[in-house]
This record gives C-alpha cells, structure tokens and sequence, in this order.
C-alpha cells in the first residue's frame, strides 16, 4: 500500500523529495543550493510528509521575515 504523495509535492525551495517509506527509511528533502533548514543543512529526513511540508513552510515563513536562524 502507497502511503503520502503519488508525486512529490513542489515547493520553490525543494530540489529533490525522496519518499522512502516503503522500504522502511523516511522522506529525505534535499533543498535548492543555499537553502538550509538550520545551520548549514539543506538535507533533513522525515517520517511523514506533514512533518516534511511544515519543515519547508516554517523554513519559507522565516526567509520571509528575514530571520536566518529558527
């Protein structure tokens, strides 16, 4: 059984979304080159994609405020 997304969701931000969660990993996100979703990371696993769509949306609202730390 297919769980989340038949297609990755897209986001200005995404570069690549790994949905591995039928071979027992995660939801691994790559961001686009000097993205990051803290310090210097711009890849970050998760277990659920509303896990990994709130990352990216909370990611998007701080580069909009200006903030460059969470």
């Amino acid at each position: 059984m297919s769980r989340g997304f038949r297609e990755a969701p897209t986001h200005p931000l995404v570069e690549h979304w790994d949905d591995e969660r039928e071979l027992g990993n995660g939801i691994i996100v790559t961001l686009r080159l000097g993205h990051f979703f803290y310090d210097d990371c711009g890849v970050m696993g998760f277990d659920a994609v509303k896990d990994a769509l709130s990352a990216i949306r909370e990611l998007a609202r701080r580069q909009r405020d200006g903030a460059n730390r969470p």
